[in-house]
């Protein structure tokens, strides 16, 4: 019962507070204006805030640490008795004192939230603290002159008492909330509340920014049909590409504010026609005698017959409906909270000057004043009532944020990601591509084995029958000398069956098949010249595809590093269907895949299992390869059948 009876004095304190601590605001602006009194009247700030903070804890139950501040710096002075600030010395320290305490409080990140505590709690988190006081004097009002029976005024008046001092304790905690927004540490309340108007206020500005997005498309279209209609179509190719440009801009921004992820559905561009019989080359109906020139000539019928070039279009003109829609929120939030909520804040900047020099007094409620006069609102509704509207059209604004970020979205992925048919047509070019590369790479690989057998093993186990049949006419004439052929033929043999232990290890390495992915990259590791730092976090044996590939990636990736790095660190990892394999080096940096290094190999190799290799190697170092292997059971890739 004592915490309901002394919650409503403490609102009307707090109350108090917050229009002392607003019309200090002001005074504060005054100060930092005239220079001189600013840090002097910044300590009233100091102080204000301090006892703010106080209250919060004791009434409000706000977790708000008093902020720790450093005294500023004492000033340099310099060996002949000068103090120096910058550039400029001074014969005396008061005024290099002055600069660096404004240049300390400068740096002050707790000012600016103090300050904007000062100028918005009036407008925000005084509003639940206003209720109780607000329904007591409502009570008091009925009972002084009610407009009603006196039979019903008192049972009015009493409800509203008693509904003030049970709201009390609920409005304190609302205020205790908003002010740990701006004197706690600046992040706004871990409520549910809290979460959905940070969400719905990212929500509101970036739908803004999509619909912006859109129209510059849209502008995009405008300029495609008038270059239609002036040429016929046919500079259509070179302004095409300006609404594609804008289009892939919009897809960035959505990625990034939304997650959401719009593929480009563009099909690529042709490769470069054959030459004919006659050594011209063809494009459509037209042939052209240089390549350069032939190239440029697919240019049109790449752009135009392109399907999702017209659906870009299409995309563009639905920003005439969807663009305006997008902006309700923003304009509802903008206009509610900025243009009415908020017109105490920017009244007395203007109005008082005004008053103090004709006598003639604006209201604070001026935006809802001019309203009046246009006929926009009636005038019996009395002019703070444009506080509680701007409110419900800032919370409007929010709740529509989501929901038209959602159609827009819906709209989005209609007609800006790729078709079924689209899908399945780079697929297949994807596949055959990646098959090509594996052919390739088969076909060089059975070349190598081939070219190392003849050359070595081969060679050896010939030489090997020709000792022994020397070995053979030898025994019986010289039988010294057939014992030191037979012993060559032995370290022939031994050669033979070590070059043949190294070009199976070149196909599939032993350890790999025995202790898998994570001790073979061990043992590469300790074959390296260099320290070599392994890291494995695998849940068991992959698919043998998938670990041979990895396999030789990553000693394709290591000889690469070996060359010009001290240190090598290699990370296996599996997560969520994914093999990720991060080999980084502190060498000079500056890697090019298309410098001839093996990184194009291993991105053939990769291909072949719709995998990726992402090179981050900026000049001087270091450089990390990041090689991911899509690796689910599932994936027809990797199947073992």
């Amino acid at each position: 019962m004592t915490r309901f009876v002394l919650a409503v004095p403490r609102c009307v304190a707090l109350v108090v507070l917050v229009a002392a601590g607003f019309a200090y605001g002001y005074l504060l602006v005054v100060a930092a204006t005239l220079v001189i009194p600013y840090p002097l009247v910044l300590s009233g700030q100091f102080r204000l805030t301090a006892l703010a903070r106080r209250l919060a804890r004791a009434w409000a139950g706000a977790d708000l640490p008093e902020p720790v501040r450093s005294p500023p710096p004492a000033p340099h002075r310099r060996a002949d008795g000068w103090y120096v600030h910058g550039d400029t010395v001074f014969r005396s320290p008061r005024v290099p004192a002055f600069l660096l305490t404004l240049d300390h409080h400068a740096k002050d990140p707790t000012l600016g939230r103090e300050w904007a505590w000062l100028m918005l709690t009036p407008v925000t988190g005084a509003v639940p603290i206003l209720v109780p006081p607000a329904l007591i004097a409502a009570g008091g009002f009925l009972l002084a002159s009610p407009p009603w029976p006196p039979a019903w005024s008192v049972p009015v008046a009493a409800v509203a008492v008693v509904a003030a001092f049970l709201l009390a304790p609920g409005a304190l905690r609302a205020y205790g909330l908003w002010a740990g927004v701006l004197l706690g540490n600046g992040e706004p309340p871990r409520t549910a509340v809290g979460r959905w108007v940070t969400r719905a206020s990212a929500a509101t500005w970036r739908t803004a920014g999509l619909a912006g997005l859109s129209l510059a498309a849209f502008g995009g279209l405008l300029l495609n049909l008038l270059t239609a209609a002036v040429s016929w179509g046919g500079l259509l190719p070179y302004t095409l590409p300006a609404t594609r440009s804008v289009v892939e801009l919009y897809r960035r921004h959505v990625r990034r504010w939304t997650g959401a992820d719009l593929p480009a559905p563009y099909r690529p561009y042709p490769p470069p026609p054959s030459p004919g019989e006659d050594g011209n080359y063809r494009v459509g109906r037209v042939l052209y005698t240089d390549v350069v020139a032939a190239v440029q000539g697919q240019r049109p019928g790449w752009l135009l017959g392109d399907p999702a070039t017209w659906r870009d279009q299409l995309w563009a003109l639905g920003s005439l409906v969807l663009a305006p829609l997008s902006f309700v929120p923003a304009v509802l939030v903008g206009f509610g909270f900025y243009a009415l909520f908020c017109q105490p804040l920017t009244w007395a900047s203007w109005a008082v000057p005004i008053g103090l020099s004709t006598g003639y007094w604006v209201t604070p409620f001026y935006l809802w004043f001019g309203f009046e006069h246009v006929g926009l609102v009636g005038s019996w509704l009395p002019d703070w009532a444009s506080m509680p509207l701007g409110l419900a059209m800032a919370l409007l604004g929010l709740g529509l944020a989501g929901p038209l970020m959602r159609l827009r979205l819906a709209w989005d992925r209609l007609l800006l990601t790729p078709t079924a048919a689209a899908v399945l047509a780079s697929r297949v070019a994807h596949l055959a591509t990646t098959r090509a590369d594996a052919v390739d790479v088969q076909a060089a690989e059975l070349r190598r084995i081939e070219r190392d057998l003849h050359d070595g093993a081969q060679a050896r186990l010939i030489a090997v029958g020709l000792g022994l049949a020397a070995v053979a006419r030898l025994m019986e004439t010289d039988p010294a000398r057939a014992r030191l052929v037979l012993a060559q033929a032995q370290e022939t043999s031994a050669a033979a069956l070590a070059e043949l232990r190294d070009l199976v290890r070149g196909i599939h390495p032993p350890v790999l098949a025995e202790r898998g992915l994570g001790d073979a990259i061990r043992a590469i590791a300790l074959d390296t010249p260099l320290p070599v730092d392994v890291d494995v976090d695998l849940p068991g044996r992959l698919d043998a595809p998938v670990e041979s590939a990895a396999y030789f990636v990553t000693c394709e990736a290591l000889t690469n590093a070996a060359r010009c790095a001290a240190h090598i660190s290699v990370s296996l990892s599996y997560r969520d269907g994914v093999l990720q394999v991060v080999v980084a080096d502190d060498g000079p940096g500056g890697a090019d895949p298309a410098a001839g290094t093996g990184l194009r190999g291993v991105q053939r190799r990769l291909a072949t299992f719709d995998g990726t290799l992402t090179l981050h190697s900026p000049p001087g170092g270091p450089t990390v390869v990041t090689m991911e292997i899509p690796c689910a059971s599932s994936s027809p890739k990797t199947s073992t059948s």
